[in-house]
């Protein structure tokens, strides 16, 4: 599953009013260059940590700048794996 394509729909979530000035994440661009404020990213982390299975008090410890930060993150702590974009995407909806 591509986890840039699936950031990006999480960010959309997000910021459903602002979802055409969200960027498209890069690997190594930050969260300021895509548009995602710390509020943003609070929501962002809680939709990500819901999605890969990681326990709300796994993810309160998160700390991320770049969307290669969140991946490391979400590698190192999920418990499960979403089978397709669409499949996450709509388990948090």
């Amino acid at each position: 599953m591509d986890f840039l394509e699936l950031l990006h729909e999480v960010g959309k979530l997000a910021k459903p009013l602002h979802s055409e000035t969200l960027a498209p994440p890069t690997w190594d661009g930050t969260f300021e260059e895509m548009n995602v404020d710390s509020l943003d990213l609070i929501v962002i982390g809680l939709y990500v940590c819901d999605i890969y299975g990681i326990p709300e008090s796994v993810g309160k410890t998160m700390q991320i700048k770049t969307p290669a930060d969140l991946k490391a993150f979400v590698d190192k702590h999920k418990t499960k794996e979403p089978e397709s974009v669409q499949a996450a995407i709509d388990s948090v909806k």
